[in-house]
């Protein structure tokens, strides 16, 4: 299957895929990242989950000018403040002076101090109504950083899991980046529609890189209380910044529960 790179991919109904993939090289391969964001649209609000990586901020603005039209954008929710999941935010506020940065903010007027009043908390297990459909924000089971968000959309039964849940597609070689990859031609695909699904060794390849304290944290627990979470809230899709839209819910949850074990015994870092 081929989509459009370019431009925004709805994914279900009133959720689209926003941003695109880094290009990097290796072994004289050229090879993707996803670094996505996810628009949310609801019969009278409309939330951005990230702000996409700064070297997409044209296509990001262009992408939501396309499904937004003359509608606002209400509401961004950066998932931690790092530059993948943050990197637009001042554009996105100049661009839509009446939005709100909404979910876990005690960091954001330090980093965007002209925008301290625009700053609005919303914490975990409470929701923004967006007309028809509502976003809560949960605990982000697998985080980077202390004070990263994660998000499910009632509307459409997606959850966004920030750098959980990523995955790359081809275990690179010793002298390759630690950049979750896939190929060109494969971006912007569910994970179903992928050429072979995502492996354990894939998994866990990316997981004990971009999320170093894997390595030392035993997570069952972590799992346990994501399954609680999809169980009380119906998911369709998984949402991840640096992967595939994830189509096989249960499918992925044993692939990345059996990574995170792999890369906390040792036997994930290839």
């Amino acid at each position: 299957m081929r989509v459009d790179d370019e431009r925004a991919r709805l994914i279900a109904d009133g959720v689209h895929w926003l941003g695109g993939c880094l290009s990097a090289f290796g072994h004289g391969e050229e090879v993707h990242y996803h670094v996505s964001a996810y628009l949310i649209v609801g019969e009278t609000r409309t939330a951005l989950i990230d702000t996409g990586d700064p070297a997409h901020r044209q296509r990001v603005l262009a992408q939501l000018d396309d499904v937004l039209g003359d509608r606002p954008l209400d509401y961004v929710i950066p998932t931690h403040p790092e530059i993948p999941h943050a990197g637009n935010l001042a554009a996105l506020l100049d661009r839509y002076p009446r939005a709100v940065v909404a979910g876990e903010v005690r960091d954001y007027h330090l980093h965007f101090p002209e925008f301290a009043g625009r700053l609005h908390a919303v914490g975990p297990g409470e929701s923004l109504d967006l007309g028809g459909r509502e976003l809560r924000m949960l605990p982000a089971y697998i985080r980077d950083l202390e004070n990263t968000t994660w998000a499910h959309d009632s509307g459409a039964g997606v959850l966004f899991v920030s750098d959980g849940f990523s995955f790359i597609h081809d275990v690179p070689g010793p002298d390759d980046e630690d950049e979750p990859v896939h190929r060109p031609g494969q971006c912007r695909l569910f994970s179903g529609e992928m050429p072979e699904p995502p492996t354990v060794a894939q998994a866990a390849y990316g997981t004990g890189r971009a999320l170093y304290w894997t390595r030392f944290v035993d997570v069952s627990d972590a799992f346990a209380a994501i399954e609680r979470v999809l169980d009380e809230h119906p998911t369709r899709f998984i949402g991840p910044a640096h992967g595939n839209v994830i189509d096989d819910v249960d499918g992925m949850l044993r692939v990345s529960l059996a990574a995170h074990r792999a890369v906390y015994e040792g036997r994930g870092l290839g």
